[in-house]
């Protein structure tokens, strides 16, 4: 957070931190500090005891300006940023490498005493913990493919204690790393991108517990829902509101409601909480748009609308530099798309535009369907040539080969177009060739029913009948190259890093090889059998211990590698199932290393041995029912 020229009120007792050392770094940072919050105030800083205390902070909320934490103080004062991932990430690369390396030596001659030994090693050097992948209890409500397509998040709405639940899946192994409970749950049925990733993959943003929106490190190990940083900005929204993450994981846009005829505004989202309703803000803060649209984009037509503001109401999304939003919406009576200049908050170009857009990966193109697929210049707003005759098209989708941005644009069946159906593919803007694919229904094709490759040459289409085709598009025509089988209830296909294509349904998650249709990883989530669990149900902290690999069994899991599985299920069938995980971003194959099997809570006792767990069991295991 840049405080550079800003006005700053400190409020309370900062735990550590005396308020005339906080106001001496703040000013050789370039803020100036007062003692009372009037009008000329930027920003306020309050310890968290002292949060609803005052009439510093009625001041603050009554002329609406931004309230920080004191987490976010001492963010802003800290020395340096230091990047302790570095050599970690390191540390990292080289176990990936060593679990390919044994990978090849399993294929050749089986598990070796090399597999044991390194997994040996891997548990007590790395700490690695047993995991298992069953900790959604309810439908998955979104998704996020991370940007480097080594990771996928999914999460959920409702679930234990916490709320709902975020799930971190290695895309190459199909196994879970990591889980977070999420307070209040993760979006809401029917409202999409929920979930987004930062540029570097290392932070993730979420839209939670209704009126939230926060980011977190997906590689937390710390079970329950803590926020590196979080805004309350929407002033006790229902539903979540369009937003966007910055690339950098630390600015967010929100569409709140601004009294500016361009709505929304951009907040700092570094650390701690921010406290804001942007209603009553003045309207030349900083952190909204432009409070008045330049004058040459003001039309007679838009102009009958002046009384409604324009509003990023459908798809926003950030420049891959930071510099530029990119936005949908139909605030004003008609779909438009508009791109805003961030350092400006004014917005560059808006135009008329189909119900179905999308922008280019690489931000030179804006597509969208109107009779017909139309192409814009994304800097200028410019048509780019004349549009195609190509018509009853249903869902849009990007991706890059090389620097060429390439376009899916799929036609379903029995479209209201009575066009031919299939798969077209253009590069930038000029069309390629048609894959003529199985059709489906229409209302049935989306976005997500078509993956691209992360090289560009070849995509993969989700069928209507439970298939998906995987495709080559680097020749002069188009080659099917397989055909590979997936639950019948697929509607989401995606295709990550290591060419691992994961196929996705509310409950269900399958990851497979595009090159060969090898299965890496199948689940099915939210099971609820009618058995007793081994745990019982009197201690809550035993519930993520849990988990039902069916519907006809409760298992449980200790992170030191002990399993319960009353059914007798041997150490065998766990393999497709747990994974050892280093770090919370990467699995060990279970298959590799010893795994403690036992019929129940007693004995996983005396498996646990000195672990805190096996002495609590020993202790108390005749009061769990």
């Amino acid at each position: 957070m840049d405080v550079r020229g800003k006005t700053i009120v400190l409020v309370g007792r900062f735990d550590g931190l005396r308020q005339d050392e906080a106001q001496r770094r703040l000013e050789e940072l370039g803020a100036r500090v007062t003692g009372s919050v009037t009008s000329r105030t930027d920003l306020v800083f309050v310890d968290s005891l002292h949060y609803n205390e005052g009439r510093k902070l009625q001041e603050a909320r009554r002329r609406s300006i931004p309230i920080f934490d004191d987490q976010a103080l001492r963010d802003v004062l800290a020395d340096e940023d230091v990047d302790h991932d570095g050599a970690r990430a390191g540390a990292l690369s080289d176990l990936a490498d060593l679990r390919a390396r044994l990978l090849k030596l399993e294929r050749e001659q089986g598990i070796t005493e090399d597999h044991r030994a390194a997994t040996r090693e891997v548990r007590e050097k790395e700490g690695a913990l047993l995991r298992h992948p069953h900790s959604h209890q309810a439908e998955i409500n979104d998704y996020a493919l991370s940007p480097c397509g080594r990771y996928l998040a999914t999460g959920t709405l409702t679930g234990d204690g916490y709320g709902g639940t975020l799930q971190i899946w290695e895309v190459l192994t199909g196994r879970c790393v990591n889980v977070t409970g999420i307070e209040g749950g993760v979006g809401r049925p029917g409202y999409e991108r929920s979930i987004q990733w930062s540029a570097d993959s290392r932070r993730i943003g979420l839209a939670y517990n209704t009126d939230r929106i926060g980011v977190f490190d997906p590689f937390s190990p710390f079970l329950g829902s803590v926020t590196l940083a979080e805004c309350l900005i929407t002033d006790g929204a229902t539903r979540p509101v369009a937003w966007a993450l910055a690339p950098d994981g630390r600015r967010v846009f929100v569409n709140s409601g601004t009294p500016g005829e361009v709505g929304g505004c951009i907040v700092p989202l570094d650390s701690g909480e921010l406290h804001w309703t942007t209603r009553d803000a003045p309207p030349a803060h900083p952190y909204l748009l432009a409070g008045r649209l330049r004058e040459d984009l003001r039309t007679a037509q838009r102009d009958a609308h002046r009384e409604v503001t324009l509003r990023a109401d459908g798809w926003v999304r950030w420049s891959r530099d930071g510099t530029r939003l990119q936005a949908q919406g139909a605030s004003r009576g008609h779909a438009e798309a508009f791109v805003v200049d961030v350092s400006s908050g004014q917005v560059s170009w808006l135009a008329g535009v189909g119900a179905l857009a999308a922008w280019s990966p690489d931000d030179r193109l804006l597509v969208h369907v109107d009779e017909g697929l139309h192409f814009l210049d994304a800097v200028t707003g410019k048509p780019t040539g004349a549009g195609t005759g190509h018509s009853g098209v249903s869902a849009l989708q990007w991706g890059m080969r090389g620097e060429v941005p390439r376009l899916a644009a799929m036609v379903a069946g029995s479209n209201a177009s009575g066009a031919r159906p299939g798969v077209l593919i253009y590069d930038e803007d000029r069309f390629r060739y048609r894959l003529d694919v199985t059709p489906v229904e229409e209302g049935m094709v989306y976005a997500d029913s078509w993956a691209w490759a992360p090289s560009g040459d070849a995509g993969a289409w989700l069928t209507a009948d439970g298939r998906v085709e995987v495709w080559s598009l680097e020749g002069d025509e188009p080659q099917r190259l397989r055909t590979v089988e997936v639950p019948p209830e697929t509607g989401v296909l995606l295709w990550g890093a290591d060419d691992v294509l994961v196929a996705m349904s509310p409950t269900t998650l399958r990851f497979l090889r595009a090159g060969s249709g090898e299965t890496v990883g199948d689940f099915t989530c939210f099971h609820h059998p009618r058995v007793p669990k081994p745990l019982g149900d009197n201690y809550w902290f035993f519930e993520r211990k849990h988990f039902a690999p069916d519907d006809g069994t409760w298992c449980a899991v200790f992170e030191e590698g002990v399993v319960i599985a009353p059914d007798g299920r041997g150490r065998e069938s766990w393999d497709e199932v747990l994974a050892w995980t280093v770090d919370e971003r990467l699995a060990w194959p279970v298959r590799w290393g010893e795994l403690d099997v036992v019929p129940d809570a007693r004995s996983a006792g005396r498996a646990l041995g000195d672990a805190p767990d096996g002495q609590w069991l020993r202790d108390y295991w005749d009061s769990i029912r």
